[in-house]
C-alpha cells in the first residue's frame, strides 16, 4: 500500500471561516424561519382585524398573509442552503446567495431602507460566506518502480 497525502478528497473540509459565518448565518436565519412559523400560525388572531373595517380588514390581510408566505418561504430556502453548506453540497451556496439578495430585495420592497442595520448585517452575512472557498484535500499515491 502506498502512503497517501491530504490535499484533495471526494468530500471538501470547511475552512473556520465558513464554519463561523455560517454558523452564524444558521442562527440569524434560524431565528427569523421560527419567527416566520410563529406569525403564520398566529396571523388569525391579528389585532388589526378588530381596528378595521371588514372590507379594509380582508384586503389589508389578504396582502399581509402573500407577505408573509413569501417571507417564510424565503427563510426556509435560506435555512435548507445553509445546511447544504455544513453539509458540504455544492449548490448550498449557491441558493444561500440568490435566496439571500432575493429575502433583501423583498424587504426593503415591503418596508423600505428604514431598517437599514438589518440589511447591512444580510449583505455582510452574503459578502463574508459567497467567496470564500472550500479547501480540499488530494490523494496522493506513490507509483512504485516497475521492474
Amino acid at each position: 500500500m502506498a502512503p497517501e497525502g491530504k490535499i484533495f478528497d471526494l468530500k471538501p473540509e470547511l475552512t473556520l471561516a465558513m464554519k463561523l459565518a455560517a454558523t452564524f448565518a444558521i442562527t440569524y436565519y434560524g431565528m427569523m424561519f421560527l419567527y416566520e412559523i410563529l406569525t403564520l400560525v398566529l396571523y388569525h388572531y391579528s389585532i388589526d382585524s378588530y381596528y378595521y373595517g371588514d372590507q379594509l380588514a380582508q384586503e389589508s390581510q389578504s396582502k399581509d398573509f402573500v407577505f408573509l408566505i413569501v417571507e417564510f418561504v424565503l427563510s426556509s430556502l435560506l435555512v435548507f442552503s445553509l445546511i447544504q453548506i455544513f453539509r458540504k453540497r455544492v449548490y448550498g451556496k449557491a441558493i444561500f446567495v440568490t435566496a439571500s439578495l432575493l429575502l433583501i430585495a423583498f424587504q426593503l420592497w415591503t418596508s423600505g431602507i428604514h431598517p437599514w442595520l438589518k440589511y447591512a448585517l444580510e449583505v455582510l452575512m452574503v459578502l463574508i460566506i459567497a467567496p470564500i472557498r472550500v479547501k480540499k484535500k488530494i490523494k496522493i499515491k506513490k507509483e512504485e518502480p516497475s521492474d
